[in-house]
């Protein structure tokens, strides 16, 4: 059918089936766009089994169009989407459709009256895809890295079996002054490239043993390292064999017009206006909204996110066991950290 036949064919329709068309057309689109996007990620990484990483695997037929596989090692069998955000994913068609809201931030409840679909559905999504963006959460810093940590409240909201009254109005809530067990430290640093990794590293005060535990393997002797004057940054850093300036806010900002922690300064702003939109974020979904963030920061100057966000999905083959253990990893930083310490 060649260009003239077709405008014949659009200039028949009404406005409404014009809109109905154009929805089409775009769905369709976006299915080519994953597919295509699968199939990069496929040809750029090595094929490794979702249970227990190991490479050794081999060709084990095909199912409904997918190549299948099986482990030499644990003798599963997988294929290119076993243990990624679309496992399991009956909906495939609204699924697709959801990302680029997921990309504009758009609230659940929008979400779901937008596709048509129930609210726990989309809530399931979001988490599933935001456990995928961890992937981009925690990369290898280069030369100058700036470090923050922030405290943020414990947050309850969506428990159905409180122990207490629930706070009416958030001024109800009583924490103690400056950093206590009512808050929640997270860790956030930048180099200069963009590079930025924000976790939720411990209840309560920082120490040297949770900022190990988050950025430890991120940096080598050949970063130069820029923060507050915590004494646990200091002494982590000093057991890194750092090159390591501090920064008092009141007395200086800059040092040798280079060193400065401006920039991951300017990340929590930036995360604080971003987060308000959700009327207060879980403290067992924090970690997820802190990868969604650094997601953002890092495709905001890239055209085609969808395809950023696809491809990006699809690399992260231990989303389904990152989602299953949101509760697990919530208890650990809640209840058994807490008597730890």
């Amino acid at each position: 059918m060649d260009k003239t036949s077709i405008q014949g064919i659009v200039k028949q329709l009404t406005a409404s089936e014009r809109l109905q068309f154009i929805e089409l057309l775009n769905e369709s689109i976006q299915i080519d766009k994953i597919f295509v996007a699968n199939n990069t990620v496929n040809q750029n990484r090595k094929i490794e089994c979702p249970n227990c990483c190991s490479t050794d695997i081999y060709g084990h037929g095909k199912y409904r169009g997918r190549s299948r596989y099986k482990c030499k090692s644990c003798e599963k069998t997988f294929n290119d989407n076993t243990g990624t955000a679309i496992d399991g994913i009956k909906k495939v068609r609204e699924f697709q459709s959801y990302l680029d809201l997921l990309i504009n931030s758009v609230s659940i409840r929008k979400a779901a009256k937008k596709l048509n679909l129930n609210v726990s559905t989309v809530f399931t999504w979001r988490h599933k895809l935001l456990s995928a963006m961890s992937i981009l959460n925690g990369n290898q810093f280069n030369g100058i890295v700036e470090f923050d940590d922030k405290q943020l409240n414990i947050s309850e909201k969506g428990n159905k079996k409180l122990e207490r009254k629930s706070y009416k109005r958030p001024s109800d809530r009583k924490t103690k002054q400056g950093i206590s067990d009512d808050k929640i430290s997270v860790v956030v640093a930048t180099d200069r490239s963009d590079n930025i990794t924000m976790k939720v590293a411990k209840r309560g005060r920082l120490d040297v043993k949770s900022i190990d535990e988050s950025i430890g393997n991120q940096v080598n002797k050949s970063n130069i390292f820029c923060s507050d004057s915590h004494k646990s940054i200091i002494s982590w850093a000093n057991s890194k064999g750092l090159e390591h300036h501090t920064f008092v806010a009141s007395k200086q900002h800059v040092k040798d017009k280079c060193f400065h922690i401006q920039h991951v300064n300017s990340i929590d702003n930036r995360f604080e206006r971003w987060q308000k939109q959700f009327y207060g974020v879980a403290t067992k979904y924090l970690q997820n909204y802190l990868n969604w963030f650094v997601f953002l920061e890092k495709v905001k100057n890239i055209y085609d996110k969808y395809s950023e966000l696809v491809k990006n999905m699809f690399k992260n083959i231990k989303t389904i066991s990152t989602f299953r253990n949101i509760i697990l990893q919530y208890e650990n930083l809640i209840i058994l950290q807490y008597c730890k310490t």
